[in-house]
């Protein structure tokens, strides 16, 4: 019996609004560069894919190591894009860290608020876990996430990051759950499926636009298109 489910925030209940390579085009624009949404794209995924291998091992986590981690992904992409090299890397970093920190850079997916809204009404307690800055708390607030879940579990406020069966074992007990009885719903193959496979949850994938090829597919692991496909796991 499911009695708690536990959402991933980025890309599974939320995404950049209107998106990443446009918020990174208007920044640079505003600095006098224009570069296409669909180049910064051609760079930005491959390196925070990279990015996302490398912390992958890292289990502690705060502000600072976040603000360090994304100051490391924006240098690679500055670094790989000539056209960049006309602005001063520090001064656009912090204009692009300060856009997406701001609660009007994020929206939610269309079938959020009903899922959300369904599964507490089935008594299911419902929870983020995410691997953000403190920042998430303040959008969370202003966009009204945080009245539609009971709690969040944030990796700089709780001082872990996922994979680390610790951060869900956080969420386990916010929820008074046993692990047997939670579903983790997340977009990353190893921070979602098999971190929460590993702390003993059952892990679901949501591959929204098909971007996670099917060799990367965690053994056993359900995979949804859409948070509606959630019911029948339930």
């Amino acid at each position: 019996m499911t009695r708690a489910v536990f959402f991933d925030a980025g890309h599974t209940l939320l995404y950049a609004h209107p998106d990443i390579g446009t918020i990174y085009t208007e920044t640079t624009a505003d600095m006098g560069v224009q570069i296409a949404p669909d180049r910064f794209m051609d760079v930005i995924v491959p390196v925070f894919r990279e990015a996302s291998r490398e912390y992958a091992s890292t289990s502690d986590s705060s502000d600072a190591q976040d603000l360090a981690m994304w100051r490391l992904i924006t240098r690679r992409v500055y670094d790989r894009l000539d056209s960049l090299g006309t602005l001063s890397f520090e001064p656009w970093f912090n204009a692009l860290y300060g856009r997406f920190g701001k609660p009007e850079s994020w929206k939610f997916y269309d079938d959020v608020e009903p899922v959300l809204r369904e599964l507490r009404s089935r008594g299911i307690k419902v929870g983020v876990v995410s691997n953000w800055d403190s920042r998430l708390r303040r959008i969370s607030d202003a966009i009204g996430l945080t009245s539609m879940v009971d709690f969040l579990v944030i990796s700089a406020e709780a001082g872990i990051r996922k994979p680390d069966a610790r951060i869900f074992q956080a969420a386990l007990d916010q929820a008074g759950v046993r692990a047997g009885e939670a579903l983790h719903v997340g977009d990353h193959p190893e921070e979602d499926a098999e971190g929460a496979r590993r702390a003993g949850l059952r892990p679901v994938l949501i591959d929204r636009q098909k971007r996670v090829t099917s060799r990367e597919f965690p053994a056993g692991v359900a995979v949804v298109r859409s948070l509606a496909d959630l019911y029948p796991l339930l």
